[in-house]
């Protein structure tokens, strides 16, 4: 006759073989022959759980834990299955008292603590992964997820020791190679927001670059590693600080990204970027300007980058259908001039602000002119000048080769973000009617600057050449290379033909509505970029953005 222990026997001998469908009726008949038994109810629930059943299981494994309150497996068992039934509360509650039971049980304590990190108990976390640890020394993962919990509480010293410490125990994981970066990437500055004034420590960038390539070596679909190098190497271009093998590797990664989601736009930027980078802006805005056609209008205008590369028209054929800059100008309000240029045909310091802008930073500038004592001239335009403002030029008149112009804007139903860009970029459409109208050489200067010295030293800045540009070579991007806070155009043919492109380059954008900011920086890259490839490029003398003594500029360049 076969006993309840020996059908129990034959049970768990089909169920540790694999043969689930032979346990099953086996424990079944033991429960109708003695429905409270605590091991046939146990084990039939881990069965079922197994099977992908969590509504069967979980009424049998807490049967027998009714049965044996404080048997620490079944308690485990019934964590594991209330948690894969999607029940994160009552698996946690269920995972404390098994750890509490047992103190050794490890995989239990690590659950625990994965339960209370995605709830936001960093505290509660950091202890449970401790217990883990405790038991089992070298257990990566539990180092890793504690080292997470200590940098939620604060503690980056002692998260980021973790993480080297899970790294040596497991130098080919790549969620402890990915851990290791975000410390390194701390630790460098990272996790603060980046500007290119702020230089990052090129040891730690390395660290961290080299271990975010390492853990997507070892899982190319480790999706936390790609979004930190994307992320990584999107901030360091845009301050000039991206090493050119971490901007390869990115672009690499950024592929298989876009295999994934055709619409993330930083991947897509990445891409972008290494083009850029390798001296092909040609290429990257053929790429850009196809992947944002998965985009629409507003979506475009709503994202960073996919606005950024909207406006780069690079390669030979970028000017194509240009309309001539003239024939632009019935888009945009008149140019008033009120006051004549003096006499004379000298270089000419352009100015041009919106009222705000004047009585902040313009008043400045015309200050450090007339402090220098100099006889150059001077031309200040203002969009909507108040009556102050006016006052004020009228008054410096006494004291400067001054002239002045003005335009009258209807801003009504325009956001910050188109006003100010109009400001910015209709500046060289002014310039070029300047240019047509007197014919003397201009030196664009932004409003929030002063000089440093003389105007004599300046004003020579473009001779010998058909303009003058200021160049940030630390390949930051078509919309920054070319730094407009400064330039030079000589009335060559040459220099007119740049400053007329240049403006009729933006007017096309600003009377489509699809002109953003820092257009004004995009328009001269891609003017030149097109002359140059159709060899007729102008001759330019670059100064370096970062070593221009004659000007003091006020805001970030």
């Amino acid at each position: 006759m076969v006993t309840l222990r020996d059908a129990l026997a034959a049970a768990v001998g089909h169920h540790q073989a694999g043969r689930l469908d032979a346990a099953r009726p086996l424990y079944h008949s033991i429960l109708r022959g003695q429905p409270g038994h605590p091991d046939a109810l146990h084990l039939l629930g881990v069965l079922e759980s197994q099977s992908g059943r969590a509504g069967a299981a979980l009424p049998l494994l807490r049967r027998a834990v009714a049965q044996r309150p404080g048997d620490a497996d079944f308690l485990g068992n019934l964590a594991r299955t209330l948690r894969a039934a999607g029940l994160p509360e009552a698996a946690e509650r269920a995972f404390a008292r098994t750890t509490a039971l047992d103190p050794a049980d490890v995989q239990a304590a690590f659950a625990l603590g994965t339960l209370r990190l995605e709830r936001g108990d960093a505290a509660g976390a950091a202890a449970a992964f401790a217990q883990a640890l405790a038991g089992r020394p070298d257990f990566a993962e539990a180092r890793i997820n504690r080292a997470n919990a200590l940098a939620a509480l604060g503690r980056a010293e002692d998260a980021a020791q973790l993480r080297r410490q899970a790294v040596a125990l497991a130098p080919a994981h790549p969620d402890a190679l990915h851990n290791a970066a975000v410390s390194a990437l701390a630790d460098a500055g990272l996790d603060r927001p980046l500007s290119h004034a702020r230089r990052l420590d090129p040891e730690l960038v390395e660290r961290a670059g080299r271990a975010l390539a390492r853990a997507l070596a070892a899982d190319p679909r480790h999706g936390a590693a790609a979004d930190a190098l994307l992320g990584t190497a999107l901030a360091l271009v845009q301050a000039g600080q991206a090493p050119p093998w971490l901007l390869d590797r990115a672009a690499r990664t950024a592929l298989t990204v876009l295999r994934g989601n055709p619409r993330d736009t930083r991947a897509a930027a990445v891409v972008a970027y290494r083009f850029y980078r390798r001296g092909r802006t040609d290429l990257a805005s053929r790429f850009m300007r196809r992947f944002a056609r998965r985009f629409t209008a507003a979506e475009v205008a709503a994202d960073f980058e996919l606005r950024l590369w909207s406006m780069v028209r690079a390669g030979r054929r970028a000017l194509d259908g240009l309309p001539d800059a003239d024939s632009l100008l019935g888009a945009f309000p008149p140019l008033e001039l009120l006051a004549e240029l003096p006499a004379g045909n000298g270089p000419l310091l352009a100015v041009s602000c919106d009222d705000g802008y004047y009585r902040r930073f313009a008043t400045g500038l015309l200050d450090s002119v007339e402090a220098v004592g100099s006889g150059v001239a001077v031309h200040v335009h203002v969009v909507n000048p108040s009556p102050e403002t006016m006052a004020d030029l009228t008054r410096r008149q006494e004291r400067l080769l001054l002239s002045c112009s003005r335009e009258r804007v209807d801003f009504t139903g325009w956001d910050d973000h188109r006003r100010t860009t109009y400001y910015a970029c209709i500046r060289f459409l002014r310039w070029h009617q300047l240019m047509t109208l007197w014919g003397r050489p201009l030196l664009h200067l932004d409003a929030d600057c002063t000089l440093a010295g003389g105007t004599d030293a300046l004003a020579l800045l473009p001779e010998g050449a058909d303009v003058g540009l200021l160049r940030d070579a630390r390949w930051r991007g078509p919309t920054r290379e070319i730094t407009v806070c400064f330039a030079a155009f000589q009335p060559t043919p040459l220099g007119r033909a740049f400053l007329a492109l240049t403006a009729a380059y933006i007017a096309a954008f600003l009377r489509e509505g699809r002109g953003f900011w820092m257009l004004d920086q995009a328009a001269p890259f891609v003017v030149l970029d097109a002359l140059e490839r159709r060899g007729e490029g102008p001759e330019v003398r670059w100064f370096d953005v970062l070593d221009f003594p004659w000007v003091r500029f006020i805001g970030e360049k």
